[in-house]
């Protein structure tokens, strides 16, 4: 288990971890986050996950005191500290501590920085099973393009595919078009052999693994695109598989108790999965 956490500025046990009940994150969800997985000295996607995290602060108009160099140590030791070999790195920077107000208009409140180390089980294998999804109904606020720490939409989305023995909860927006899963991105490739996942339009978080993706698959001449696909065409598609940092690539062989294909693991999303896990080993 990993017992050292970082909070603003110092390294302490988990058990003597505080933060302040005044905190804007606490109370408002006022804080981004990413997490980056961690593999024997190496990181995954490292500078797309920390790209993403500055981005997120400056649209939500946190003035961060940290530069990338800085970040990068402080997470280095915190790996040290812990002995962790295989696992990944929590990080989250709110507003700050400031009097509960929802403005922040004149607040000068300095940005509150914590992470947590988690050891995991490496499940990096040829041997992956497929998992099951359902579909729900898109319901979150219009700019789940920011990676903030407001997930309560994400987290019911989660626990109802866990209650109806599904691995991932899949958005489909007013239109029937697919979003992206409760904490992942979504790809399916068609009766065309064409790889599709939804353009980076505002509606989806740009996901990090999402972009690796895409760029090996361009690399290896698979015919790829960015671009809407509605709930029927995915039901209806060859291959449908996730992305995310703790995931990688993960097929999906069943939607709402329909199979994809023929409920096997299709061949394509193994082939982007051995890719990219070779780019970082």
């Amino acid at each position: 288990m990993a017992n050292i956490s970082y909070i603003d500025g110092l390294y302490c046990n988990i058990v003597d971890a505080k933060i302040s009940i005044n905190d804007r994150g606490y109370h408002f969800g006022d804080a981004v986050y990413e997490v980056i997985l961690y593999n024997n000295g190496k990181f995954y996607d490292y500078d797309g996950h920390i790209t993403r995290l500055y981005n997120s602060l400056k649209l939500i108009n946190i003035n961060f005191h940290l530069s990338k160099q800085q970040l990068k140590i402080i997470i280095k030791n915190l790996f040290k500290l812990n002995r962790v070999n295989f696992g990944s790195i929590y990080i989250q920077v709110s507003r700050g501590v400031a009097d509960r107000n929802h403005s922040y208009f004149g607040l000068n409140s300095k940005p509150i920085l914590t992470m947590i180390v988690s050891k995991k089980k490496n499940n990096i294998s040829d041997h992956i099973k497929g998992v099951k999804a359902i579909t729900i109904f898109d319901n979150r606020w219009s700019r789940p393009d920011i990676k903030t720490t407001q997930l309560l939409p994400n987290v019911l989305a989660k626990t109802h595919a866990n209650e109806k023995n599904a691995y991932e909860g899949i958005f489909i927006d007013y239109e029937g078009y697919v979003t992206e899963g409760s904490s992942s991105n979504i790809w399916i490739i068609n009766n065309d052999n064409e790889i599709l996942t939804r353009e980076i339009d505002g509606k989806i978080l740009s996901g990090i693994t999402r972009k690796t993706i895409a760029q090996f698959a361009k690399k290896n001449k698979f015919k790829m695109l960015e671009k809407k696909f509605t709930k029927d065409e995915m039901l209806d598609s060859k291959e449908v598989f996730l992305t995310s940092a703790s995931s990688f690539v993960t097929p999906i062989i069943e939607i709402d108790n329909i199979k994809i294909g023929n409920g096997m693991i299709g061949k394509t999303s193994i082939e982007l999965r051995n890719l990219y896990f070779k780019n970082f080993n």
